[in-house]
């Protein structure tokens, strides 16, 4: 399998330029959601006010 590829990617960055970057933004979103699940779905951890004893 042949190494990937590290030279520079002008199109790549000429539609950052343009549209913003799509992929971090992506990126973002999906840690966000990644830790409002966790928030949300965490059954294993009361929280600290009823911890308390």
């Amino acid at each position: 399998m042949p190494a990937p590829s590290t030279a520079p990617a002008p199109i790549y960055d000429q539609l950052v330029d343009e549209q913003g970057d799509v992929l971090a933004d992506a990126r973002e979103a999906a840690q966000e959601t990644e830790r409002t699940a966790e928030d949300v779905l965490d059954f294993g951890h009361a929280p600290e006010a009823e911890q308390a004893d």
